[in-house]
């Protein structure tokens, strides 16, 4: 191993890919120390020194082309057997809050990217005030 270093920084931009939420967006979650150190605690150090290594050269060669970056992750980090599935586990992670089953802690399900992705609120959280009741829904066209 090389003295790469696994850092929140690197974490944070992975996020940015793997969720299509922007650093901004996450940040504002205030969810990234916590959720990285879950990752620190559930991953061993080499599994995570290689990932964010792989992570790290695919930005170098990618250039900043937002399609080879994708590209690349959907290859190289996506797979089942990539990186103890690593990748997967962030997005599920930024997502829903919980760690398998295990909500990780009050404030992660408050913040989970689920609720803003489909225009909600989570039950018993973050309601949407008094009086939301008299305006009538989006409405999402269907085809």
């Amino acid at each position: 191993m090389n003295n790469h270093v696994v850092s929140s920084k690197t974490f944070l931009t992975i996020s940015t890919y793997l969720t299509g939420y922007s650093e901004v967006e996450l940040l504002g979650t205030g969810m990234l120390e916590t959720y990285f150190n879950v990752f620190l605690e559930k991953f061993s150090p080499e599994t995570l020194h290689y990932f964010f290594a792989e992570v790290d050269e695919i930005l170098l060669e990618s250039a900043g082309d937002e399609d080879q970056i994708n590209a690349a992750i959907a290859a190289r980090l996506i797979p089942d057997s990539a990186y103890d599935g690593i990748a997967k586990n962030i997005i599920l992670v930024w997502y829903t809050g919980n760690w398998g089953s295990d909500v990780i802690s009050t404030q992660s399900y408050q913040q989970g990217l689920m609720w803003d992705a489909a225009e909600a609120h989570p039950p018993g959280a973050k309601q949407p005030g008094y009086g939301s009741w008299a305006n009538l829904p989006i409405r999402i066209p269907t085809k």
